[in-house]
């Protein structure tokens, strides 16, 4: 796959039922000739080979944004490598008009013992670009990196940090015309990445293309006019970002959900030690997200439901509700009775709310029991296993809160 440029041609990149189909077999051809000039046998045949990229048909025109988004070894940086002519398809047609750029390790191709300003003169080299076409942006790429003096330093002087932003600064101001970025916008802070995402934006808006592949939403979200959310080498989904995102992430809660109880079965389920004696619900609902949710978010306002029914009389009804790390910390422990809730009447059947409001535990794997008391006697019992999750990690340690939970009662009807 060759780009090709015409007078009057824009950034432009079809793929047209593309697939990358890797063996199987260790060393591919090479191993199997080095076997038969052994005169070992060959490996046996396991299948057509692993599916990197299956089938996969897409059209970028100038201007556009494009976010990748999916699970590790969905196919993302095997279809960037495609489009950026490092790897050849097995099947299907890519068509590029326009000189690609692409980032997949910033500051792969950076020299040691040269300074930072040599070092952008040698990569500008290698992007095709004149030195007086350097010469003219160099000091918006200095600025850009911002990395003050280190600039006339050898890079080895050099932080991890330091040599990404130079790096991505490089590259994003010698105007490229399809630019394609691996997880690149991560480098660097917080001020950097937002810096990052704007300069990306000014460089679509003036009819140039991006393609970035991201594990951060947010990003995506900021960042591109279009997203591929792709598994198993296949597209699932492409559309608008907001749209494709929260698809993505309500499969990815999905499936750790389902995950999270199959790995902690042991530690969910339900339990009567009297006959006619039970606790028919514990379920955590987060807002917008209906039904049972095991894995929540700390910040989130979070409410328990519960239902307990007796169809033998209890003498002094009352339940109890507890939140245990699995290391047997306690983090929440609440009756009911001195909430000032009555639990009930002593037969019949029993809703509740349990509200926290917000959730402030730290991120963890959490019991949660609710105990059916008589006379302070567990008659019955049922445990689920959540999963707190942080949207910003904390630093400095792994922070767990004792939650005074409000507990609220409300009739039972509908809420098994």
């Amino acid at each position: 796959m060759e780009p090709q440029r015409g007078l009057d041609m824009r950034p432009r990149v079809e793929l047209s039922q593309v697939s990358k189909i890797y063996s199987r077999s260790a060393g591919g051809a090479v191993a199997a000739f080095g076997k038969r000039l052994l005169g070992l046998p060959a490996a046996p045949r396991n299948g057509a080979g692993k599916v990197a990229v299956d089938a996969v048909s897409l059209a970028l025109r100038a201007g556009e944004r494009l976010g990748i988004i999916g699970s590790n070894g969905a196919g993302k940086s095997t279809l960037l490598r495609m489009i950026a002519g490092l790897a050849a398809p097995s099947s299907g047609r890519i068509d590029v008009e326009g000189q690609v750029t692409a980032i997949f390790t910033l500051g792969l191709g950076l020299k040691e013992d040269l300074t930072g300003r040599d070092n952008i003169y040698v990569d500008g080299e290698v992007q095709g670009k004149t030195r007086r076409e350097i010469d003219r942006v160099i000091d918006e790429i200095v600025a850009f990196a911002d990395i003050g003096d280190q600039i006339d330093h050898p890079l080895r002087t050099y932080s991890t940090g330091m040599k990404a932003r130079l790096a991505f600064a490089s590259i994003i101001h010698l105007s490229p015309e399809i630019l394609i970025i691996d997880e690149a916008l991560s480098a660097g802070d917080a001020q950097f990445s937002a810096k990052a995402r704007a300069k990306m934006r000014e460089i679509c808006s003036r009819g140039k293309i991006g393609i970035i592949v991201s594990h951060a939403m947010p990003v995506v979200n900021d960042l591109c006019t279009r997203c591929v959310w792709m598994e198993g080498g296949r597209v699932v989904l492409d559309g608008d970002p907001d749209a494709v995102t929260r698809a993505y992430l309500e499969s990815s809660w999905k499936r750790d959900e389902a995950a999270l109880l199959d790995r902690f079965r042991r530690h969910v389920g339900a339990e009567s030690a009297r006959d006619g004696c039970h606790v028919l619900q514990l379920e955590a609902v987060a807002p917008g997200r209906p039904g049972h949710r095991p894995i929540l978010f700390s910040g989130d306002d979070v409410e328990w439901n519960v239902c307990v029914s007796a169809s033998v009389a209890l003498a002094a009804p009352d339940a109890r509700f507890r939140m245990e790390r699995l290391d047997g910390l306690v983090v929440a422990d609440s009756l009911l009775s001195v909430e000032g809730v009555r639990a009930g009447a002593p037969t019949g059947e029993a809703g509740f709310r349990i509200a926290m409001r917000p959730l402030v535990l730290g991120a963890g794997v959490y019991r949660a029991t609710l105990d059916l008391l008589d006379r302070s006697v567990v008659v019955a019992s049922r445990s689920t296993i959540v999963e707190v999750a942080v949207r910003q990690a904390p630093t400095g340690g792994k922070p767990v809160l004792l939650y005074p939970a409000s507990v609220h009662a409300y009739p039972a009807v509908g809420v098994v």
